[in-house]
């Protein structure tokens, strides 16, 4: 009785565990609408359900996602692993009917309210496949691959097809249309949950999971949130119940945060943690603007506003910018910053789920760190490529040809220690970039020169510093955007900021 009582709260604390890991991502995730606690959507996959405000894309399949349905098992014992008979023996999950059925039955009640291809059903356990199963051998990153359905009816896939489809009482092709909606989340147990939720708590600004004690509040909370009918949380609502629990870590700290978003990202600052926050997506569909004319007027407007603040000085400094934006739209903002303002402005870079202040530093420009190809005779106008995160002068060219630039000087600049995600190993290198670039630019560049056409693969932080370092090189700044998968510009670049910005 005291082992069945033990394992009953283990998979308890198991199961409030994983729905924390969803909840946080609700507060850092733009795309999710809500989370919920033990769901009466659908029978067995109700352990949690998370719900997309707007449709993502399944990375496997290319379907248009809206609801994900999670059923969590926890297991005590080792040893034992997930195999294809075991998902057809009711024993496995101690139950009358086999695991498989239970979810098919989920399936087909789910299908009455969504459209096929837009659900996922989510075995989670900390039980992990057995290598030797003829499932395990066809399952890919959580997905069991079509390469499964392929083989001849006679091999031992076919087989054990036949032996699904008498199982479930279906067709071959039900039998594929069903098992594409099934993810196999293994191998995790309470532990390896404790580590994924630590950054999150640590990004939302909540209290921590306490080493030194053996009770973790994070464990009992959604019961008890459950037994009082809180059990659908969206982000009003997850804001609110962190406040009401107390889960708050008290804001201590003697600098500000403001942040620039111009699209959707999984790793943000929580909101109340900022003075200011600026959001930009209202203009913008995905990383598309809806009218370029917004380029001109309104967003340059917007940041203006921001940057330009008279109340940011009143702010603890210094003040750490964030950015969940464009690079254009972070260099614009680097440049209407100056010493005259009276502020000190920080950008951070996002590390993962992580951030790290990039300081500004004394320049020291004697060591070379940028190499330089230059072509023609620079007179009025010039076009600057500067490749750090990967190569601009590809795709560059094309546009230029196809807009009649082509003709026009070129100066390419990249990092003399390589281009790539690395490139910038921290903020004093990439103070040091941006204070290096700055002279060696004004040591070439005539005064018969007023315009420059910027096309940059840069981090988003090394942006916001060359906006700074480069203030009043030439009069005008062109800044062009890249169409990263070709989706709408054929010629992968296009305009967009001017610089600096004239009402």
């Amino acid at each position: 009785m005291a082992k069945a009582i033990i394992a009953r709260r283990k998979g308890d604390e198991y199961q409030a565990r994983f729905f924390w890991l969803k909840l946080l991502e609700l507060g850092t995730d733009d795309h999710i609408e809500s989370v919920t606690f033990e769901s009466d959507e659908a029978p067995f996959v109700d352990d949690v359900v998370v719900s997309y405000g707007e449709p993502i894309k399944d990375r496997l399949t290319g379907k248009q996602v809206v609801q994900d349905f999670f059923q969590c098992k926890y297991h005590m014992k080792s040893g034992n692993a997930f195999t294809y008979k075991n998902l057809i023996n009711p024993d496995f999950i101690y139950s009358k009917t086999s695991m498989l059925k239970r979810l098919h039955q989920a399936y087909l009640r789910i299908l009455e309210e969504l459209e096929t291809d837009t659900f996922r059903l989510y075995v989670v356990s900390s039980w992990p496949w057995d290598s030797e199963d003829v499932l395990a051998k066809h399952c890919h990153e959580e997905m069991l691959c079509s390469t499964f359905h392929e083989k001849g009816s006679s091999t031992k896939e076919g087989r054990v097809r036949s032996e699904l489809i008498e199982h479930l009482s279906v067709s071959a092709e039900e039998l594929s249309a069903f098992l594409n909606t099934i993810r196999f989340r293994l191998g995790e147990n309470l532990i390896d949950l404790e580590r994924q939720m630590k950054p999150l708590l640590k990004l939302a600004n909540l209290q921590p999971i306490d080493p030194t004690v053996t009770h973790v509040v994070y464990d009992d909370l959604p019961w008890k949130l459950f037994a009082q009918g809180h059990h659908s949380f969206d982000e009003e609502d997850f804001n609110r119940m962190v406040e009401e629990e107390k889960l708050k870590v008290p804001l201590i700290t003697k600098h500000s945060e403001i942040s620039i978003q111009s699209f959707s990202q999984f790793a943000r600052r929580p909101r109340d943690l900022q003075a200011a926050h600026l959001d930009l997506r209202l203009f913008f569909d995905g990383r598309f603007p809806k009218d370029d004319s917004h380029w001109k007027k309104e967003i340059p407007e917007r940041v203006s506003a921001l940057m330009l603040n008279e109340e940011l000085i009143n702010l603890p400094q210094p003040i750490h910018i964030f950015f969940d934006c464009h690079l254009s739209i972070a260099f614009l903002a680097g440049s209407m910053i100056s010493p005259k303002h009276g502020i000190s402005v920080i950008p951070t870079q996002k590390n993962g789920s992580n951030f790290t202040l990039w300081e500004p530093n004394t320049p020291q420009t004697d060591t070379p760190l940028w190499k330089f190809e230059t072509s023609g005779e620079i007179g009025e106008e010039l076009v600057l490529g500067i490749s750090v995160v990967h190569q601009v002068q590809k795709e560059m060219e094309p546009y230029l040809k196809a807009q009649g630039l082509s003709k026009l000087p070129q100066i390419l600049v990249r990092p003399i220690g390589g281009i790539g995600p690395k490139a910038v190993p921290d903020g004093d290198h990439a103070w040091q970039l941006g204070y290096q670039l700055d002279k060696q630019l004004r040591g070439m560049l005539p005064n018969t020169c007023r315009k420059i056409h910027l096309f940059f693969a840069v981090p988003a932080a090394l942006a916001y510093i060359l906006g700074h370092t480069l203030r009043y090189i030439v009069p005008v700044t062109q800044l062009y955007e890249h169409d990263f998968e070709e989706q709408r510009y054929k010629e992968r670049y296009y305009p967009s900021l001017r610089v600096p910005y004239q009402p």
